[in-house]
């Protein structure tokens, strides 16, 4: 994908970019000028007002001004003022004497002359021509008279201000437009380009796909792109399929391109002989390369029904595809081949492809049966839950004892379903590669008593003498608590599980260079050709007595893949009707790659 973004985005890609980006830099600049000129008028306009009503309302309010000192009526100089304020609408209106004291103030609590005097003091403030001006009292002297006009320049800021939000959101919808607008051509010119360097004699198509990310466009031309890949390939095949090579003569062509493959490549004539195979496809069919060549195909097939279906490719004449399985050996233990025949183009043959399956059908079966046994293990634990809660609620007034009893049934029931549905959650978690450990201090000494405390009840349900062996003195270690106890929790209750009633299961603990964990039982035993495979997920030994006891085939792999996760592993040694010894064995210093 990077290739493609470095070699062949096209140019047009570019200008519509930028045309996009220009205009809206323009918008911008325009609607920024438009917002200044439009501020500055209005804020000129409510200044020139506030000027002409401060002056208006000076005038106004002069003779009432000079009636009140002459007569050295202070209430009526606070009246006066009172008046112009109403009259003019203002935010304030003051009156002051030349050394500074205030006469009169819309604002009682501003005022701080409490009586006229016969004799002014001199006016030593400079008037402002704008909103301040000197009233001259005949005979006295001269006051000070302050305008504040009221708050249209305040009103005249917020109108700039909602403009020019109105500018910037405006401006945002543009770029957001240009954005959609250029991710939505994204993929179109892409493609473009990929066209021409296809034309122009690209062959690594692979270098060509584009993300998922951009949509619809971008997954059908990945499809394309593969079908061109496949048709390609198909056409060397078949120009390879459609020489007629000597009789022992290998054909070094298809040699070339197909003996590197883990599939088996087959090329047959009319008559299903085996014109050429490569190195899987011998294997697959028992035989060597130069052994196979000029002997027929169906002969190789153990399969009645599989050998039925290939026949009819003789007869397909270039139609159709035919895809069959076949099983190689008897019982399930035998390999599973699926066989994909398809005529060549020009005739006269077939080639075919052959997959091994066997862990493939293997895993299919595994994950039935877990589904099988996890619906069983759900559902068990659930209608127990159920009885014993429709027990109490039908009899509400049984004793405390009978009461304690079910409480207990129901927890113990309720933690077997936090296990099996924690089990699964870790088994989502390791195939998802999201598995981690939460690593703090773990102290063993408190671990194993919960151990002990855990599995004292189901031991003493089957008679079974379970038995903790631990030193005087366990060290600390460091690791995740919660998932050593999933470890242990699944390798001891598998040793009661699978261990008869009136059995032993012990576990010892040593703890020298690293931590020794092993729990050996005497129950029924693992066989030999079972011993390798118990830790994979979802599988069960095909012991009898196995399958008559529930479980899902999750623990041994969930126990196994935390102690890895440690630095550390889980072994068994075991001999079928005498028992079995699981060996926890991890480092009792976090390894590297946990610290970090």
């Amino acid at each position: 994908m990077r290739r493609l973004i470095r070699q062949f985005l096209p140019r047009h890609t570019s200008l519509v970019s930028g045309v996009l980006v220009m205009n809206t830099t323009i918008v911008a600049f325009a609607m920024a000028a438009l917002w200044f000129v439009v501020g500055r008028v209005r804020q000129d306009e409510a200044v020139l007002a506030g000027d002409r009503v401060a002056a208006i309302v000076a005038e106004i309010v002069r003779p009432d001004l000079e009636k009140a000192f002459a007569e050295r009526d202070l209430a009526g100089a606070r009246l006066s003022i009172a008046k112009a304020a109403h009259a003019g609408a203002l935010a304030g209106c003051r009156v002051s004497l030349g050394d500074g004291a205030v006469v009169a103030d819309l604002d009682a609590s501003a005022v701080t002359a409490r009586a006229i005097p016969a004799e002014l003091p001199p006016l030593t403030i400079e008037p402002d021509s704008r909103h301040s001006f000197a009233v001259d009292i005949p005979g006295k002297g001269k006051v000070l008279l302050t305008v504040e006009p009221s708050g249209s320049i305040a009103r005249s800021e917020w109108l700039e201000y909602g403009f020019g939000g109105v500018c910037l959101a405006v401006i945002a919808l543009l770029g957001v437009v240009s954005v959609r607008a250029q991710k939505r051509a994204m993929p179109v010119t892409m493609v473009q380009s990929a066209l021409g360097s296809i034309s122009g004699g690209e062959t690594e198509l692979a270098a060509l796909e584009l993300s998922d990310s951009y949509g619809g466009i971008a997954g059908a031309w990945n499809g394309l792109l593969r079908e061109l890949a496949t048709h390609r390939a198909r056409q060397r095949f078949d120009s390879v399929l459609t020489r007629r090579a000597e009789p022992g003569e290998r054909d070094e062509a298809a040699g070339k391109m197909v003996d590197s493959l883990w599939h088996g490549v087959v090329a047959v004539d009319e008559e299903l002989r085996i014109r050429y195979c490569n190195g899987a496809a011998a294997v697959f069919l028992s035989g060597t390369r130069d052994g196979l060549i000029g002997t027929p195909l169906l002969d190789r097939i153990e399969d009645a029904a599989a050998r039925e279906k290939l026949a009819k490719l003789a007869g397909a004449k270039g139609r159709g595809k035919i895809v069959v399985e076949s099983r190689a050996g008897e019982g399930d233990g035998g390999a599973v081949l699926r066989i994909s025949g398809r005529p060549t183009a020009a005739g006269g043959g077939a080639m075919l492809l052959i997959e091994d399956v066997t862990q493939q059908r293997v895993a299919d079966r595994s994950r039935n049966a877990f589904v099988e046994q996890a619906t069983h293990e759900l559902r068990t634990p659930l209608t127990n839950v159920r009885l014993y809660v429709e027990a109490l609620v039908e009899k509400p007034d049984a004793d405390i004892g009978t009461r304690s009893q079910h409480l207990n049934i129901i927890n113990q029931e309720v933690r077997r379903l936090e296990r099996i549905v924690g089990d699964m959650l870790s088994v989502s978690e390791i195939e998802a590669g999201t598995l981690k450990l939460a690593i703090h201090d773990v102290r063993l000494p408190a671990l194993f008593s919960d151990m002990e405390a855990e599995f004292a009840a189901p031991a003493r349900a089957k008679n079974i003498t379970l038995r903790f062996d631990l030193p005087p003195k366990l060290p600390t270690i460091v690791g995740d608590r919660d998932k050593l106890v999933l470890a242990l929790t699944n390798v001891i209750g598998n040793a009661i599980k699978y261990t008869p009633e009136g059995g032993s299961v012990k576990v010892g603990v040593k703890a020298d260079d690293s931590l020794v964990i092993d729990v050996a039982d005497s129950g029924i035993g693992i066989a030999a050709e079972d011993a390798d495979r118990i830790f994979d997920r979802f599988y069960r030994a095909k012991d009898p007595r196995v399958e008559k006891i529930v479980g899902t085939g999750l623990g041994l792999a969930l126990a196994r893949e935390v102690m890895r996760l440690h630095g550390g592993d889980v072994t068994v040694q075991s001999v079928p009707d005498r028992g079995s010894t699981f060996s926890i064995r991890m480092p009792l210093k976090a390894p590297l790659s946990m610290a970090a």
